[in-house]
């Protein structure tokens, strides 16, 4: 089961693998990136920074979804990582049950504006968060269990 789908352009750090694994009890991170599945040193980067005793993989987008809608992922608490908006929406559609996405962290990039401290959102990412929204998904800045949800649907003009 999906316990969190969070976008964050960093995937998995000191904050994402202490602060949520340890207040959501997971027991399985997957990192859907299609680039990072081609790319061994972050592999091997990704498997160095995972708390002990949480399994790891990582995975292109598309077989994420594939994953997660079968039988075998309802044996997991799932921590699930995103590199971009684009990518949490298609696994929002494509996965039962998910109706909420956590943005942890894009950092600022081109053509991009700032949401709150740790969120910059561009054109693209806006749209894909008003659909989400219609379609109701809640999209929220959280960085860390301990602060506020900050609905981004709602700040987006």
């Amino acid at each position: 089961m999906v316990e969190l789908l969070r976008v964050d352009d960093r995937l998995l750090h000191g904050q994402v693998a202490y602060a949520w694994c340890k207040n959501l009890t997971v027991n399985l991170i997957v990192i859907a990136n299609d680039e990072v599945t081609k790319d061994q040193a972050a592999k091997n980067a990704f498997a160095l920074s995972k708390p002990a005793g949480v399994n790891l993989v990582i995975s292109t987008v598309e077989k994420t979804i594939a994953f997660l809608n079968s039988a075998k992922a309802r044996k997991y608490s799932v921590l699930v990582l995103v590199k971009n908006v684009a990518d949490a929406a298609a696994l929002a559609k494509g996965c039962e049950g998910i109706d909420a996405i956590n943005v942890g962290g894009i950092r600022e990039h081109d053509d991009s504006r700032r949401y709150t401290n740790a969120v910059c959102l561009d054109a693209a990412d806006e749209e894909a968060i008003k659909d989400l929204a219609a379609a109701g998904v809640l999209v929220y800045a959280q960085q860390v269990p301990a602060d506020g949800k900050t609905d981004l649907a709602a700040m987006i003009k």
